[in-house]
Parts: C-alpha cells; sequence; structure tokens
C-alpha cells in the first residue's frame, strides 16, 4: 500500500454573471486574453488611419487636386502649392491635352446634337479616327484608347469634363447619395460647359444619368471661351 497522498483536486472555478469573462477566466485564458486585447488595439488603430487618410482625400479634392485615374483628355501635372490656409499641399492638378480632349468634345457634341448612342459614336469615331484623329492613348494605362461603347458611355457620364472633380460617388462598388459626394467647381480648365454635360445626362436613363442639385457643373457662364484652354488654367471649351 502507498504512502503517498493523494493529490487533491483543483476548486471548480466559481460562476461568473452571464456573458462576463472573470478572474478565472483571465488566469487560464491570460494568452487569449492579450491576442484578444492586441486584436482590438489593432482594428481601433485601423478606423483612425483610414479615417485620418479619408481626410486627407477630402482635403485634396476640396482644393482642386485630382485623384484617381487621369481621364483621357487630360493630362496630369504634378506640383506643389500653399493653400489660402497656409498648408503645403502636394498632388495632381489637370491640364488640357489637345488632341484627346477635341475627340471628348466630339463624343459630347454627337451625342447632344446628333442624339448618337455610344455604340454609334464609337463606330463614327473608328470610321474617322484613322484619318483625322489623333492616336489616343489612356493617360491612365499608357496603352491604346479602345473605341468602345462602354469606354464612350464612360466618358458621357464623367463630370470631370466640366472643370469639376467629383470625389466619392461610389463606397465599395456601391452609389453614395449625391449629398455626400466631395465636390470642387472649377478645379481645371473644362473641355465641355456645363449645360453640355446637363443635356448629355437627359438622354440617357434616370438610373445611371449623374444629376443632382448638389452639383454645381452646369453653372458655367451661358457664352463660355472657345479658347481649348492651356496649362495656364483658363477655362474654355473645345470646339
Amino acid at each position: 500500500m502507498s504512502d503517498l497522498l493523494p493529490i487533491p483536486a483543483l476548486p471548480p472555478a466559481p460562476p461568473t454573471p452571464a456573458g462576463r469573462r472573470g478572474w478565472w477566466w483571465r488566469l487560464t485564458h491570460r494568452r487569449t486574453a492579450r491576442a484578444a486585447r492586441q486584436a482590438l488595439l489593432l482594428a481601433d488603430h485601423h478606423i483612425w488611419t483610414t479615417e485620418r487618410a479619408r481626410a486627407a482625400q477630402i482635403d485634396l479634392v476640396r482644393a482642386g487636386f485630382h485623384l484617381g485615374p487621369v481621364p483621357l483628355g487630360y493630362r496630369p501635372r504634378r506640383i506643389t502649392e500653399l493653400g489660402a490656409d497656409g498648408r503645403v499641399r502636394q498632388g495632381i492638378r489637370l491640364a488640357i491635352a489637345p488632341g484627346p480632349a477635341h475627340v471628348i468634345a466630339l463624343i459630347y457634341r454627337w451625342r447632344v446634337e446628333d442624339e448618337l448612342s455610344p455604340r454609334a459614336i464609337a463606330t463614327r469615331l473608328r470610321f474617322v479616327h484613322n484619318d483625322r484623329l489623333v492616336p489616343l492613348v489612356s493617360p491612365a494605362t499608357k496603352r491604346p484608347w479602345q473605341l468602345t461603347s462602354t469606354n464612350v458611355a464612360r466618358v458621357l457620364a464623367n463630370p470631370v469634363y466640366t472643370g469639376a472633380t467629383v470625389w466619392g460617388r461610389t463606397h465599395a462598388g456601391t452609389p453614395v447619395p449625391p449629398d455626400q459626394w466631395i465636390i470642387c467647381p472649377y478645379a481645371h480648365p473644362p473641355i465641355i460647359d456645363g449645360r453640355t454635360f446637363f443635356r448629355a445626362q437627359l438622354l440617357t436613363t434616370p438610373e445611371s444619368a449623374i444629376i443632382s442639385p448638389y452639383l454645381p457643373p452646369w453653372e458655367f457662364p451661358a457664352d463660355p471661351p472657345t479658347d481649348p484652354g492651356n496649362d495656364s488654367g483658363r477655362h474654355g471649351a473645345v470646339t
């Protein structure tokens, strides 16, 4: 018969209120608790950095800088400037690329005056492109810009051509209400006037039209200058 005394069993964990983790759980799950705290801190830090980055983007847009891919008809100008608030900002401003801008103006003219569909416009562009138009290269991808109905439709739905920068129209692929868009009118030289853009929207479906009382591009003068614009930032319409 052994002289060793039996090892007493550990006392059961004291009961804790439902939904709470007491001292016994923390004592036996220190590593899990530490990982949970770290995950919470990381989540809070991610939220803070995301909000800070969004605030910086909104500040740039409101100052007239362009975010995202450069659209056909423009070329990027990277600048550093001192704002009226005394802050130094760096970013991209858009300058007109005369040859591609002429094509953009033709797209809107054929849409508004001839009421051609995006498919018909793309067909007409392909017909005249080889003889009369400059080669089209996407400033975003540096590849040839394809004369397709999809690309034409995107041009006709982009308010950037009125000289305004509009940011935040979608979030995670979901449309955002117009009163939540970030808009800076007169951010860069326009290729078309706002009324032309508005008339183009009236020819499309209500679901795809870019029409909003919060969007000011169609407040441009009735008779804008006909100079296609240059890097000096003059506002004009391409004819």
